[in-house]
């Protein structure tokens, strides 16, 4: 099926009402669109600048995540997932996460977050839990306008560390001597949580849906594709090179199969239900949010691809939403009664289509 072009996502405005509770103040359709003005079905996002709502009810921290040109926008809720150990001169470029919640939950795929054990330079095994070593910076970058003079801005990053991980699945016995344990997922979607924003300021989270994707339907996945390292100043601890930016790319394609019953039939290697799409995916894009219904909402999350090839995998997102978020007094914890009871300020759209 022909993709039809143009393609937006659908963002929401999120801040603190009067009551204290978490409130969406605005709606706006993002266009998606490549630098050359072509509708290529993998490219660089650009756009012009725009604003997300012109009466900004919020703080003045707020109010400077509220415009911008469109990769701006993008990632203040689709950030890469970066790692490093302290006293090193070079930040590890991951993979690709996205912002759920005001509060700080991200959705990035399991495989992403075991990246510091399985690479052999931020965490160890003891028994059944996987330990981060103490030195490792593991989390997010966020862009933010900062001020050059008085009169321009520039794009300043903050790195946000994860607080929590949920990676569900168990570790498997090698019958080969020679060959360590090995984590086998239940599904390759995996939940972060960082701090929360100080004075009550809300991240802008993108919107949910339990719906999975149908065959022939548009899917566009956002990452940080091929995101090459970061190299920092020893000196100072910043970013060494003054004029790096964060890419972000679009990479836009039809459903080809669902395997909802995945996690026991094992139709295909990508753990648990998932899917497959005619899209380009290159590295880094591993953990991207995969929007269906015309980019109204986040059906799934890119968990693997084939070098070169419009041919990947993603998880679905919908299964996982029933996982038990361990560390709680609730047992019944998840994504769904997060939704469902929490102060979180999450959305699952509901309505025809999504």
């Amino acid at each position: 099926m022909a993709i039809q072009f143009p393609i937006s996502v659908l963002k929401t405005l999120w801040n603190r009402a009067e009551d204290g509770r978490w409130a969406i103040s605005d709606v706006k359709g993002l266009e998606l669109s490549s630098a050359s003005g072509t509708d290529d079905r993998y490219f660089i996002l650009s756009g012009n600048v725009q604003l997300m709502t012109d009466t900004p009810n919020c703080s003045i921290e707020d109010a400077m995540t509220t415009f911008g040109p469109s990769d701006f926008l993008m990632q203040q809720s689709v950030v890469p997932v970066v790692a490093w150990l302290e006293g090193q001169r070079t930040i590890r470029c991951i993979g690709t996460a996205s912002v759920i919640s005001c509060t700080g939950y991200l959705l990035t795929a399991a495989h992403v977050v075991m990246d510091p054990l399985e690479g052999g330079y931020g965490a160890v095994r003891y028994g059944q839990q996987v330990e981060l070593h103490d030195g490792l910076n593991f989390g997010v970058l966020i862009p933010f306008w900062t001020p050059t003079n008085r009169t321009t801005l520039h794009r300043g990053f903050r790195f946000f560390p994860f607080e929590s991980i949920w990676n569900w699945g168990e570790w498997k016995q090698s019958p080969l001597l020679h060959e360590e344990d090995r984590w086998e997922h239940l599904t390759d979607v995996a939940v972060c949580k960082i701090p929360e924003l100080p004075g009550g300021r809300a991240y802008q989270p993108l919107n949910m849906s339990l719906n999975p994707f149908s065959p022939g339907e548009d899917a566009y996945a956002l990452g940080y594709a091929e995101m090459p390292d970061i190299k920092l100043d020893p000196r100072s601890g910043d970013i060494e090179d003054k004029n790096f930016k964060l890419k972000l790319h679009v990479s836009v394609g039809n459903i080809i199969r669902t395997f909802p019953q995945n996690h026991i039939q094992m139709e295909v290697p990508t753990p648990g239900p998932c899917f497959d799409f005619d899209a380009r995916i290159p590295g880094k894009m591993s953990g991207a949010p995969i929007f269906g219904a015309r980019g109204a909402v986040i059906r799934g999350i890119v968990s693997r691809s084939f070098s070169n090839e419009y041919h990947a995998y993603g998880s679905m997102l919908g299964p996982a939403m029933e996982l038990e978020l361990g560390e709680s007094q609730d047992k019944n914890r998840s994504l769904r009664s997060l939704i469902a009871h929490g102060d979180e300020g999450m959305t699952i759209a509901v309505g025809v289509g999504l």
